[in-house]
């Protein structure tokens, strides 16, 4: 009895963490590919600073030139992350995480999950960025990604940068 107790707990805690990222995304900063010099600043702060970090851009393709390009300005990390659904492929130095979950087994195709072991034995990260389209941030699985984000404390490690896109969300 207790363990169903403690399991509609954790459904609760991953259901209010999904609309947090949802209140989040809607309330995000919406970014231009002109940047002002106060969007630089703003960007390269949340680029620096460990923490969730929310935006808006206008599609995948924007948000990916976005973090290109401050990636390659700032020239301090060695280990670049990205947790994407889209089928447009990354940069080399990037890992996608959504492929490494699956070729590690942390995830199978009937999506039963390992993310305890993800976290320990494989997240060796120092900055990471979400592709949050509607189809991630509604399926289960990335609550259940997210919430040992939380529980692991990843955005207190390093800087997460969660990037929505503007009507329509792809």
């Amino acid at each position: 009895m207790r363990s169903l107790v403690a399991l509609k707990k954790y459904e609760k805690y991953t259901f209010l963490e999904i609309l947090n990222i949802k209140k989040n995304m809607e309330c995000a900063k919406k970014i231009s590919e002109q940047l002002s010099e106060t969007d630089i600043l703003d960007l390269e702060d949340k680029f620096l600073t460990h923490g969730f970090h929310y935006i808006n851009v206008k599609d995948i393709a924007a948000g990916r030139r976005l973090v290109d390009k401050f990636l390659d300005s700032l020239q301090c990390y060695t280990q670049n992350a990205a947790l994407t659904i889209s089928n447009g492929s990354l940069e080399l130095c990037v890992t996608d995480i959504y492929y490494e979950l699956f070729k590690g087994g942390y995830v199978d195709s009937t999506y039963n999950f390992d993310f305890d072991g993800f976290f320990i034995h494989h997240f060796y990260y120092d900055f990471m960025w979400i592709e949050a389209s509607n189809e991630l941030v509604e399926s289960q699985w990335f609550a259940d990604f997210f919430q040992k984000m939380v529980s692991f404390k990843i955005d207190q490690q390093i800087p997460v940068l969660i990037i929505s896109y503007q009507y329509p969300y792809n």
